[in-house]
């Protein structure tokens, strides 16, 4: 009662106070996560082991996509029940996120082990990065289960405005990795084998975390009597969870037509490119986040029909984000070249990396304004359109944009390709909300 009264009546900053700033934090641990493998493999000097992470690193969007699928589905499901008073409902919401994200994790982990060597041609590797990126994928293939029910269970936590437990189970296993990220890289010398194990093991420590979590509330249910496969619940969480799903699992295949072409410029340019973009990622990540964490307050009113307290938590929750984005962005680019000497101590790489990372920055503020858009329509059930939006700027846009701008320019054509597609699918996704706007104000 105490998380409903506060989506209900409390202020913007308690809201990004008590709901966004704990998801804040799970995107920064994530960023944090996403860096600690390049971090320790780029502190070995050895490029190609780096190289290999990062062309592996659309099957590990692929595995979120996945765990997004169901997890954000069940989150929005069981917010939009519980504004309507329907604990019946969120009971077998939460039941299916589990076991649904149980059998993906052991099928999705049986098809990557299974089909290593073409999927390995697929994602681009050469002779030189092939070993190092199999390793990394065997490991991420046999811990797939814990990795899609972690993210599942994560997302789902949040339903009721719960995002500090969710931020402890993600804080502690993401910590854990890094933990083990030195262990089994430089003392061991495990290289890839041991980032991707040290990955599975936080993962399995956040999902059990989380399981006593959602065992603990009483409107969620993690008993198989209350797991069913009937459309009214199944279909309905993954046709809520298939927008953020398919932006992923588009932004991974996206990812591989951008391997291929950049690693034709290099392996030393995929390694920068990874670099400048993990460095980089932090803004957007947290700017995703300040927009996640109301996002269960936005499906919450909305299924109360409370047009005016909706409307307030949209462009305020905006407003915030977009100031945040344009300041910290100047920040980064100022100090660019630390960033990304801090992982890798080869020249070349630092002097690719911060063209590349101008190249990020200068479109975050505006991909802000695109992740509030995306959570609005998501939150509020516009299915159609919000899958259109989270389409736009992980594939397609940026697919076509990446292919004529690398055609026309080479690689600074890949450069700015992100940053060209974030304006045109930015402005596509305010025509969709505005429309859909006037669509609720009709109907309320």
């Amino acid at each position: 009662m105490k998380n409903e009264k506060l989506m209900q009546e409390g202020s913007i900053p308690e809201l990004l106070i008590k709901m966004s700033f704990p998801v804040i934090l799970i995107m920064m641990v994530t960023v944090l996560y996403n860096m600690a493998d390049v971090f320790f493999i780029g502190r070995t000097g050895d490029r190609f082991q780096l190289a290999a992470i990062s062309l592996s690193g659309p099957v590990f969007s692929a595995i979120s996509a996945f765990n997004t699928l169901i997890g954000f589905g069940g989150c929005t499901a069981s917010s939009i029940a519980l504004g309507e008073g329907r604990e019946d409902l969120v009971r077998k919401y939460s039941a299916f996120v589990l076991y649904a994200s149980l059998g993906l994790g052991i099928v999705l982990g049986a098809l990557i082990i299974a089909g290593m060597n073409p999927l390995l041609a697929l994602l681009g590797t050469d002779e030189s990065t092939a070993a190092y990126a199999a390793e990394y994928l065997r490991v991420l293939g046999a811990g797939a289960p814990f990795l899609i029910m972690s993210g599942a269970l994560g997302n789902t936590v949040r339903a009721d405005g719960d995002a500090k437990n969710a931020m402890i189970a993600s804080l502690t296993g993401t910590l854990l990795n890094v933990a083990l990220d030195p262990i089994f890289i430089a003392l061991f010398h495990w290289g890839c084998t041991g980032a991707a194990l040290a990955t599975v093991i936080g993962n399995i420590v956040s999902f059990l975390l989380l399981l006593r979590t959602v065992s603990e509330k009483p409107a969620f249910s993690l008993s198989p009597k209350d797991f069913t496969l009937r459309k009214e619940v199944s279909l309905h969480v993954l046709s809520l969870g298939l927008p953020m799903a398919a932006s992923t699992l588009l932004m991974s295949f996206s990812s591989t037509i951008s391997n291929r072409l950049t690693v034709s410029y290099g392996n030393e340019v995929i390694a920068a490119r990874d670099i400048a973009g993990k460095s980089a990622m932090l803004i957007p990540m947290i700017a995703m986040g300040i927009c996640m964490g109301v996002q269960p307050a936005i499906s919450y009113v909305y299924g109360r029909k409370d047009q005016a307290r909706l409307r307030k938590i949209v462009l305020g929750v905006g407003t915030v984000c977009l100031v945040f984005a344009a300041v910290t962005s100047a920040a980064f680019f100022l100090f660019r070249e630390q960033f990304i000497s801090a992982f890798s101590p080869d020249p070349d790489i630092i002097y690719l990396g911060k063209q590349m990372m101008l190249g990020t920055l200068v479109a975050v503020p505006v991909e802000s304004v695109y992740h509030m858009c995306s959570t609005y329509l998501q939150a509020t059930g516009k299915v159609a359109y919000a899958t259109l939006t989270s389409l736009l700027q992980k594939g397609l846009v940026f697919v076509p944009v990446l292919i004529v701008m690398e055609r026309l320019l080479g690689l600074p054509g890949i450069i700015y390709a992100n940053a060209v597609t974030t304006m045109i699918s930015t402005a596509i996704a305010l025509v969709l909300c505005t429309s859909w706007s006037r669509q609720i104000a009709v109907a309320c």
